[in-house]
């Protein structure tokens, strides 16, 4: 079924509002003569059913209003006013929401009380904005399937996705849809805590690069790749398991980078990411870029663990951008479990299952990612059987010794570091364990620095950190510590559909500074430089510093051998 046929059938079973009673509606405001004059242009190439309800009710208010009491109206703004009045207040089932919008609405914002009024907005935009189908796509499909029966006009050009980044907050990304080349359902298997026993899903775009088309470019340029995911957001330094479950953190379509979702999932929690094609027609895929640009930047719903989770926002977003969906049988229903969801879409026509019928092949080609857990377990092994005396037997033990301790360790072992110049396979084991502490220690630093950051004034804290640091550190301080804090914690706006280039900051240009050795450094200094001797988390986070910075040590140490 196309998907006109989709949108007409969720209409004709949705049924309208109950017959309007005939009085005047409360709140309703009197129209003038110069308004009715405006709207008779504005609807000049309004569909049929449109300009004749909004016209019907125009007439009928006017024939209630004293033209002598009212103001003559002013301009473009008053008439958006009157005729969203109009909307707002009408009883007439042609301008009243059906299911299928309230479908629309929950899919893109993530539900609304006040949906007549949602309506009427969204409606008012429609008739009176000349970008609509381009700023807001997912409704414009939906009020052209109603009143005209055909799918909107195309839009052409980039869309953008504010990305955040593991370093440097937020970044505004500008993506071609036609660069997409396929869109794959991504699944990162469970790991041991309460929010992901079940695992994850989102969506993965596999953006080729500039000027190439083949898949496999495509599919190898992974550093541009954009991962779409609806998650809580989590404006506190740790998860409140009761909030979660009673719905009070908000949800969030958000955008990350394919290496940073890798690393996450793959390297910092050890589990399985699974990446499977959906089959989608080139069509399909550059108007699904868009629609979940749309919902990237307007929804904003209620988290649950069990009843309002990844899995369920992914379905209901699908739905409204993806005909074979909304119609498939085996999509019928909700699957409350992300895992579950990843089943049934995997062995259902919707998606090329058979990619990963052999994950050796999948892991080959791109579409299955095995957990790193047994690459650091054999490195920690390697190392440990090399030494004289190790005093780790795991990973975790491994990165609970410090620093100095490890480096010690090795320079007291004659015949270690004597094997670690001659023996590639050991020198690149012993490296794997060093970069990990690296990226364990950066990631507690961030954690730690949220706390202590809640647990002051923001505002005069930061001014007491910056009166005592020079401006190249005070710069580091900000850049690589509290910009990424403040994206994480700070709260999401919602937009109106896409924005306009005009309407956001473009950071997409600025350079990536934070993961230079020069940076790294300043980071360290700013934070060893700074005293709260009243704090015991500041005393925390000087000590994740200095691990951090004497693992840097370690790993320069062991490249230049």
């Amino acid at each position: 079924m196309n998907r006109l046929a989709v949108v007409l059938t969720a209409i004709l079973f949705a049924g309208c509002a109950s017959p309007p009673k005939q009085e005047e509606a409360e709140g309703a405001l009197p129209i003038s003569m110069h308004s009715m004059q405006q709207l008779q242009a504005t609807l000049r190439d309004a569909p049929d059913e449109l300009r004749h309800a909004i016209t019907q009710e125009t007439e009928t208010r006017l024939r209630h209003s004293d033209q002598a009491a009212l103001p003559i109206a002013a301009g473009y703004q008053e008439f958006q006013a009157a005729l969203l009045n109009i909307l707002t207040h009408t009883r007439n089932p042609a301008l009243l929401p059906d299911t299928a919008f309230e479908s629309v609405s929950h899919a893109a914002i993530g539900g609304n009380r006040q949906v007549q009024k949602s309506y009427a907005t969204a409606l008012t935009d429609y008739l009176t904005q000349p970008d609509f189908d381009c700023q807001q796509p997912v409704y414009a499909e939906y009020f052209q399937h109603r009143y005209t029966g055909r799918a909107a006009k195309p839009c052409t050009g980039k869309v953008p996705f504010s990305v955040m980044t593991q370093y440097d907050g937020a970044k505004i990304v500008w993506l071609d849809p036609k660069r997409v080349k396929s869109i794959h359902l991504l699944f990162a298997g469970k790991s041991q805590s309460l929010a992901s026993r079940f695992g994850h899903v989102a969506l993965r775009l596999v953006i080729c690069p500039e000027g190439k088309t083949t898949a496999t470019e495509c599919d190898a340029n992974l550093f541009e790749h954009v991962v779409l995911g609806f998650q809580a957001y989590i404006d506190e330094f740790s998860l409140d398991t009761l909030k979660a479950l009673n719905g009070k953190y908000k949800a969030y379509l958000f955008a990350n980078r394919f290496m940073d979702v890798y690393q996450q999932y793959a390297i910092d929690e050890f589990r399985e990411v699974y990446s499977l094609p959906l089959r989608l027609s080139d069509a399909q895929r550059e108007l699904m870029v868009r629609e979940l640009a749309d919902i990237h930047w307007r929804y904003a719903g209620e988290y649950s663990f069990f009843t309002r989770n990844c899995a369920t926002m992914t379905q209901d977003a699908l739905r409204i951008s993806w005909p074979e969906f909304a119609t498939s049988n085996k999509m019928a229903s909700d699957y409350l479990r992300p895992d579950s969801l990843f089943e049934a879409i995997k062995s259902s026509p919707l998606a090329d299952g058979d990619k990963l019928a052999s994950l050796t092949a999948a892991e080959r080609e791109g579409y299955f990612f095995s957990s790193t857990r047994q690459f650091y377990d054999q490195a920690t092994n390697d190392v440990r059987g090399a030494m004289k005396l190790p005093s780790f037997t795991t990973l975790e033990e491994y990165i609970q010794t410090t620093p100095n301790k490890r480096r010690q360790a090795r320079t007291e072992d004659d015949q270690f570091i004597s094997r670690l110049a001659t023996d590639q396979h050991l020198r690149e084991a012993q490296i794997m364990l060093e970069e990990y502490a690296v990226l364990h220690s950066e990631r507690m630093l961030m954690i730690e620095g949220t706390k202590y950051l809640e647990q002051q004034d923001f505002l005069k804290k930061v001014d007491s950190i910056h009166a005592q640091l020079d401006a190249e550190h005070a710069k580091a301080f900000d850049d690589c510590l509290l910009t990424p804090i403040r994206s994480h914690t700070s709260p999401i706006q919602r937009l109106k559909g896409i924005p306009r280039k005009s309407d956001i900051p473009d950071t997409s240009e600025q350079p990536s500074l934070c993961q230079s050795v020069k940076s790294r450094k300043l980071l360290y200094e700013a934070i060893a430089g700074i005293k709260d001797a009243k704090s015991d988390q500041w005393q925390r986070m000087n000590e994740i510093s200095q691990y951090w910075a004497d693992s840097i040590t370690n790993l320069n140490l062991l490249k230049q051998m």
